[in-house]
């Protein structure tokens, strides 16, 4: 669908300039498109194809362009391992995402790891896919990794259909143009560059530049000069290296800027001031994020030191009161002195309006956070958006957006916002940056840590008194630390992470909540947890052809009170094939590098479908030492029938069943899938279309491979006679409508082991978890809570 959106652009119009590079390279439209299809088909021959994961590791250029849209037109998805990476947060991407190939221009150091590099050179040059029309693809197409200003970034996913509307929505509200020419100066691993210059560009007929991510200031403000561009987006910081570029060196004209956006982060009415000053633009603020879009905007053509934004249309917005003794919606911020000084709630002397956090709402956004599930659980909640951003909303319904929850603090005067007070500290006292670092984020409190660079030739004791001067006048304590050059992100916002590990210590050795841990088996992917406490652990795994993500409403309700763990099975969730020869045994020595990796004990096992096959064998290979219960969802010990067995698979599942089933897996893979994810909900019901639409673009990106592999194994598989010498305490869940277990297999479970419990779900299919959701968790919680 991307590709196709592209494509139509340079049917229209196929001699117009794309793309063009600081360095001089270009591409007409036919020219991007042409490059696109040569690297589709080389990525194509080297096994790329839907459902699989590109990683790229390459610098700016008009081959990366091509390659999105390449990967985009075959449904593969592509994840940028970004150049700030150690090679350990490599490894964890890699691990995170399971590649079937990198893809790298040869800039950057080797990625560590096994999985085939590709040169792009050569994918530029290879035989390309046929013109002709094929599947339009709508699914996932990019995993993007969150800015990381706060931790190691998240990793998010867009589908093309949501992110093609979400763009094609920003061009029609803001009015961009074919004759606009967008100058990007960010690094095409980051949103910043693909969403608000690549695809703001390509989707609307106009022109991309492309900068030096890498240059310094003076020569990013010769390149936007000589550029002609009218389109920018940058962060405040950007700004002020160009405003300070300008001073120094004078006659660079930017003045066919005519929509220089500006957002990200907090954007000072000092740096929208000196940009009108000094570089004759009119800032215009916008507002939005990685995983949602855009969300807000001021158009004005003024000097917006005190305009605040109104949403784009199509997306909605509420303000949640500040929880845990934080502001409410009336709760007027204390002013500060000086310039910066300004009270939240207030607005050029107006009444007080509604403080709380930013709520917002929109049918094009991400699919959310694949690796914290934590995160996932708080962000997105039933539809809604949870910004995370402290926000005003003012009378005529415009927001402004003040700073982050986490770093709210208790001011003598009241509520004060983190980069308010660096405003204030960079305003009054002679430093260059300021970052406040709140020693217990979220917590409201009046302790923080600055992180500081002084002004040349200023006395540390001169500036390190100063700053103490507003602390003092606020009520704020801590130490402050004096630096000669601040950490920034790749997307150019404070490292914040960073420096909270090296100036803010850690009240324990323990690891931060929601932290991702990735095992060392690569066969055992995307594995996602959030631990708050040793035990119980509930560790999920799935059946054949499904992925960790249909646990996803119930593994963020019992991570409240369980260390909770998701694994991917090889070949399933965008995970990597497995190795020819791959079996269920194999699986079940995956999960338990896992449970090595995590050190992991008092586990309950929680098998569903052919996950609890993988569970069975995990006892029968590994014995109990770590495991204290099991809990097997919907599944047949035998899913064969024969004369002595009547509890197979679909009822009946027989020989020559069972060979169909192999040919349409390996004929038709996606039809088999949607077939299945379809025959999963309850007999005689209707599943809801948004739900069946998001749990069979899961299941499509599982590959025929890895899914006729694990067929061919569990059709060899008897667990009969194990399950009768089982003595672990068991729960057994099962829907009484299940198309794929319609006897009362269950039943027989119950009866054959030892220690087992049987909960029949009235309501359900095959998805007792997701057709009867609270009554899982509410069963799953008296089970543990009564066998420990």
């Amino acid at each position: 669908m991307l590709y196709d959106a592209v494509r139509a652009v340079a049917r229209r119009d196929p001699q117009a300039s794309a793309v063009r590079t600081t360095d001089g390279d270009t591409a007409t439209y036919a020219h991007l498109c042409a490059l696109a299809d040569r690297v589709g088909g080389g990525l194509a021959r080297a096994g790329v194809g839907d459902g699989h994961v590109v990683a790229v590791s390459m610098d700016n250029s008009i081959g990366y362009v091509a390659l999105i849209l390449a990967v985009a037109r075959l449904g593969a998805t592509y994840v940028p391992m970004i150049r700030e990476f150690s090679a350990e947060d490599v490894r964890t991407a890699l691990d995170l995402t399971g590649p079937t190939v990198v893809v790298a221009d040869g800039r950057r150091a080797p990625l560590p790891g096994t999985t085939r590099v590709l040169d792009l050179a050569d994918l530029l040059t290879a035989d390309p896919l046929p013109d002709t029309p094929g599947p339009s693809h709508r699914g996932r197409f990019r995993l993007l990794w969150t800015s990381g200003s706060t931790g190691f970034p998240k990793m998010m996913s867009w589908r093309q259909d949501k992110f093609v509307a979400e763009r094609r929505r920003w061009i029609r509200h803001t009015g961009l143009t074919a004759q606009d020419v967008f100058f990007c100066r960010h690094p095409l691993d980051v949103a910043h560059a693909t969403d608000l210059h690549v695809f703001a560009a390509l989707l609307g007929g106009g022109e991309l530049v492309l900068g030096d991510p890498h240059a310094g200031p003076a020569e990013q403000l010769r390149a936007l000069a000589d550029s002609g561009a009218t389109v920018l987006s940058a962060l405040p910081r950007h700004y002020e290296q160009l405003i300070e570029a300008a001073r120094q060196h004078g006659d660079a004209d930017v003045s066919s800027l005519r929509l220089p956006f500006c957002g990200g982060t907090y954007v000072s009415p000092q740096v929208i001031r000196d940009c009108d000053a000094v570089l004759g633009v009119r800032i215009r603020q916008l507002y939005g994020s990685t995983e949602f879009g855009l969300a807000a905007v001021n158009l004005t053509d003024t000097v917006q030191t005190d305009a605040d934004m109104s949403l784009v249309r199509g997306v909605s917005a509420r303000l949640d009161p500040m929880p845990d003794g934080g502001p409410t919606t009336q709760h007027a911020v204390g002013e500060s002195s000086g310039a910066a000084r300004h009270a939240v709630g207030e607005s050029s002397g107006a009444a007080r309006h509604a403080v709380g956090e930013l709520v917002l709402r929109s049918a094009y956004t991400s699919e959310g956070y694949l690796n914290n599930p934590e995160a996932h659980a708080r962000t997105f909640r039933d539809g809604e958006y949870w910004t995370g951003d402290v926000a005003q909303r003012n009378a005529d319904g415009s927001y402004r957006i003040l700073g982050r929850v986490s770093e709210a603090l208790a001011a003598r005067e009241g509520l004060l916002l983190a980069p308010m007070l660096d405003e204030e500290i960079q305003q009054r006292c002679p430093v260059r940056e300021s970052v406040t670092l709140p020693v217990e984020p979220s917590a409201y409190g009046n302790q923080v840590v600055i992180v500081a660079r002084p002004a040349p030739e200023t006395a540390r004791t001169e500036v390190e008194a100063s700053i103490r001067t507003v602390l003092d006048g606020h009520g704020l304590t801590g130490p402050i630390h004096l630096v000669e050059a601040l950490a920034y992100t790749a997307v150019g916002k404070p490292h914040k992470s960073l420096l909270r590990r090296q100036w803010v210590s850690a009240p324990t050795g323990e690891p931060p909540e929601g932290e991702t841990v990735v095992p060392a088996d690569r066969s055992a992917n995307l594995i996602r947890h959030r631990r708050l406490s040793r035990t119980p652990t509930l560790l999920f795994v799935p059946g054949l052809a499904m992925t960790s993500a249909y646990f996803d409403e119930v593994a963020a309700d019992l991570s409240q009170d369980h260390d909770v763990v998701l694994v991917d099975l090889p070949g399933h969730g965008g995970t990597a094939d497995p190795a020819p020869g791959w079996t269920i045994d194999d699986a079940a020595r995956s999960v338990r590098s896992v449970v090595d990796r995590l050190e992991l004990r008092d586990v309950t096992l929680v098998g569903w479908s052919l996950g609890a096959g993988v569970a069975w064998t995990y006892l029968d290979l590994f014995g109990t030492d770590r495991v204290s219960r099991l809990v097997s969802v919907e599944m047949s010990p035998r899913i064969l029938a024969d004369a002595d067995w009547t509890h197979a698979a679909f009822g009946g599942l027989d020989a020559a069943g069972a060979v169909h089933t192999q040919r349409a897996i390996w004929a038709d893979p996606q039809g088999f899938l949607d077939n299945l994810v379809r025959g999963s909900f309850a007999a005689g019901t209707e599943p809801d279309p948004a739900t069946l639409q998001r749990l069979m673009a899961e299941t499509r990106s599982c590959s025929a491979v890895s899914v006729l592999a694990l067929w061919l194994d569990v059709l060899t598989r008897d667990w009969r006679e194990q399950l009768t010498t089982t003595t672990l305490p068991t729960l057994l869940v099962h829907g009484a409508r299940s198309q794929v277990y319609p006897t009362d297999v269950g039943g027989w479970l119950h009866e054959a082991m030892p220690d087992a419990r049987l909960e029949t779900f009235a309501h359900s299919g095959h998805m007792p978890f997701l057709e009867e959701p609270e009554k899982f968790t509410s069963v799953l919680r008296d089970f543990v809570k009564e066998t420990r």
